[in-house]
């Protein structure tokens, strides 16, 4: 039980500088940051975004994932028809959003939309 205990101990003192170097690997830019709000404009490529906070926009990249009502379906019909998916299929302007991001440089890029619900009037 003894020799256990001395080989798990040594086992977590080997790999705590593998620990360490992941913590100091990852930069502080990739902190998750989160916005609400109603789309105010839309495109293939960004969302713009205005709360009570303000406005921003945000950048669009194949790692962008939208949650919203209807996306599996909407995205199988466009695989089905070979085209690709593009956010203006998913969000329109007038929907209530939470976009998750982060920044990259001066731009904020857009990690996970979801939309929540569309506007009363607004569609």
């Amino acid at each position: 039980m003894k020799r256990l205990a001395v080989i798990a101990l040594g086992t977590l003192l080997l790999s705590a500088p593998a620990f360490a170097q992941d913590k100091a690997a990852k930069p502080a830019a990739d902190k998750t940051l989160s916005a609400s709000g109603a789309v105010s404009a839309v495109t293939g490529d960004s969302l713009t975004v205005k709360g009570k906070a303000g406005e921003w926009t945000f950048a669009i990249d194949k790692d962008t994932h939208v949650n919203a009502t209807g996306a599996s379906r909407k995205t199988a019909a466009l695989k089905s028809d070979g085209k690709p998916p593009v956010l203006t299929e998913y969000v329109k302007v007038g929907d209530a959003v939470t976009v998750k991001y982060h920044e990259k440089g001066t731009a904020k890029v857009a990690s996970d939309i979801r939309v929540q619900a569309s506007l009363p009037g607004k569609k």
